[in-house]
């Protein structure tokens, strides 16, 4: 499982850094053997923070164990997860030492520590999987690029972070907010973009008595490019950062802002012509298996009709009807469908929805190499022309051009 990383730096800083130490060091062994040392104590956040994010991506990644209480931790930090864990503690006298700075993180965390068993079981019953959103942008040419980019130089890098810089400054972002580190990762070269949101005003309230805090939050955006495929996926929230980075990323890596122009990569016709064959997973190291949940389909009439059909397993609930109809309908356009995948080794499903164009949505950003091969592989991955990729199972070379939050 080496291709599994935690990418969330802004997630780690949520934790006060005496729990943190306290969670890494449960695999001190396990670290020491990798050669992996923690940041010192007493260094200055900004210093601990991205020694720790360094270390979390390193190439020698962090044990799997500690690689998945980090996901699960993460994914109970929140509102209806933090009154989850509270309550189970309390049924399975688990001692939790709350206080006026005791984070959701620092909640999770110390569940983790005194009962992992607890902390899975609750995971499992909220189910609690917020989907990151990636576009994905391609060139024109589409052609490998794996034998001659390189990454970018520091005259590069500087001149990419200055753009950004100017629009987050035109924006309403803040001065000289923007930060670039570059990660080779599998192939890909990940671009972890750090730069200030909008200002905000909160009310910090402590012994009765509130105090309206002024600060320029940090906001973390996700760039990939991978040369072999000559695309970029992109996660930011609004649709003025995705722009950015498309135009931007083109412009420093390869000297056109409108590089990344081909948005249409992603189809769902193979779901159609294929039937459940579509989500063969052999042959594909690290995939157990996939389960089609639920399909949206539109019909383009005068009405705007549309249809969502879900089910546990769709193809099975379409084979065990009285009389055994079709899962995917013959007509009206595939727009949006999730499914379940099943990941080696990991007994619960990891949600991926996949939206045409050029929308993928998964559960953990670390999935997406493997996501990437199984939708390349059945061709749910469309070529620049507009058709489908061969596919060796398949053998799909054309679809009807088609007319994720």
């Amino acid at each position: 499982m080496k291709f599994r990383k935690f990418t969330k730096r802004q997630f780690l800083e949520q934790i006060g850094r005496g729990m943190l130490g306290n969670l890494f060091g449960k695999f001190d062994a396990d670290l020491t053997a990798r050669g992996l040392k923690l940041p010192a104590t007493d260094a200055p956040d900004d210093v601990y923070f991205a020694s720790l994010s360094r270390i979390t991506l390193a190439p020698d990644a962090l044990p799997d164990n500690l690689i998945e209480a980090l996901f699960k931790i993460e994914e109970m930090a929140n509102d209806e997860g933090h009154d989850r864990l509270l309550a189970a503690a309390q049924v399975a006298k688990v001692d939790l030492k709350l206080g006026d700075e005791t984070s959701f993180g620092d909640v999770a965390v110390q569940v983790y520590l005194a009962n992992p068993d607890l902390l899975a079981e609750k995971h499992n019953e909220q189910r609690l999987i917020r989907l990151a959103k990636f576009e994905y942008h391609g060139s024109e040419a589409g052609a490998d690029q794996s034998g001659s980019f390189a990454s970018p130089s520091e005259t590069t890098a500087a001149m990419l972070t200055a753009d950004l810089d100017a629009w987050f400054a035109k924006n309403n972002r803040g001065e000289q907010t923007a930060h670039v580190e570059v990660y080779p990762i599998d192939g890909e070269f990940w671009f972890l973009i750090r730069h200030g949101d909008a200002f905000a005003r909160t009310t910090k309230l402590m012994q009765r008595k509130s105090e309206v805090l002024h600060f320029r939050p940090a906001k973390d955006d996700v760039v990939v490019y991978s040369p072999k495929r000559d695309e970029i996926r992109i996660h930011a929230s609004t649709k003025g950062e995705r722009e950015l980075y498309r135009t931007t990323f083109g412009l420093r890596l390869f000297g056109d802002d409108n590089y990344f122009c081909n948005r249409k990569t992603l189809t769902l016709e193979p779901l159609r012509l294929l039937g459940i064959d579509a989500l063969d997973v052999s042959g594909i190291a690290g995939l157990a298996k996939i389960v089609l949940r639920e399909l949206e389909i539109a019909y383009d009439n005068k009405h705007h009709e549309s249809v969502i059909r879900r089910a546990d397993d769709l193809f099975a609930a379409a084979a065990d009807a009285p009389f055994e109809r079709v899962a995917i309908p013959a007509g009206g356009r595939l727009v949006r469908a999730s499914f379940d995948f099943y990941f080696t080794g990991c007994k619960t499903p990891r949600k991926v929805q996949v939206k045409p164009s050029n929308t993928l949505k998964l559960g953990r950003h670390c999935d997406a190499r493997i996501v990437h091969e199984f939708l390349a592989e059945q061709s749910f991955r469309m070529g620049n022309g507009g058709e489908l990729n061969r596919s060796n199972r398949g053998g799909i070379t054309h679809v009807e051009p088609l007319a994720l939050s």
